[in-house]
């Protein structure tokens, strides 16, 4: 497995940015359709506690939506062909649970942008390879405020990195998008 992974900082203007910050951790929040299959979880050797994934709130709101369409325009030189999935989401889990989220003209990249978390802890993402053994960390990219990752979604599994926290309560609040993109041809 190769990894197309491109990280930026700074992603969002400052003044979108707090905003969102300031104002994400009061947004009402659900789990609905946000755990895996049983079939999934039996796949998971050494993940006998929790297997939700993240709360949600979401569709973003079309004004929300527009601030990150300008950025990945504006940073990434990418255009969004379709949106699968836009959400604010606030993910708690302490076991790793790597897992795809790829589907064909749906899901092919996938943007994750960092809003508010215990840098300490890291709370950014691993992504994995896989290997006789098992799955190893490949790749880790740490939690950064307004830092955003934009990754091809086909083979590549991935998972919150958290499992290491001592704060309970705080996890890590981000945006995420499952998305297909073409690159912004310039003149």
């Amino acid at each position: 497995m190769s990894i197309n992974l491109t990280i930026v900082d700074n992603f969002l203007p400052e003044k979108e940015f707090n905003k969102i910050y300031d104002n994400i951790s009061f947004l009402e929040w659900s789990h609905d359709s946000h755990s895996l299959s049983d079939e999934r979880k039996r796949d998971l050797d050494n993940s006998p506690h929790s297997y939700h994934i993240w709360y949600s709130n979401g569709p973003l709101a079309p004004k929300d939506f527009l601030i990150f369409t300008e950025a990945l325009r504006n940073k990434f030189n990418k255009e969004i062909v379709h949106c699968e999935l836009s959400s604010w989401t606030w993910v708690n889990t302490k076991e790793p649970l790597p897992h795809i989220d790829y589907v064909k003209d749906k899901c092919e990249q996938q943007l994750i942008f960092y809003i508010k978390s215990d840098e300490r802890i890291n709370g950014g993402t691993a992504f994995y390879r896989q290997d006789k053994k098992g799955n190893e960390i490949d790749v880790h990219v740490g939690f950064k405020e307004n830092r955003a990752i934009l990754f091809e979604s086909k083979d590549c599994l991935h998972t919150p990195l958290l499992w290491n926290s001592k704060n309970k309560t705080m996890g890590r609040y981000s945006a995420v998008f499952q998305l297909v993109v073409k690159d912004i041809h310039t003149l």
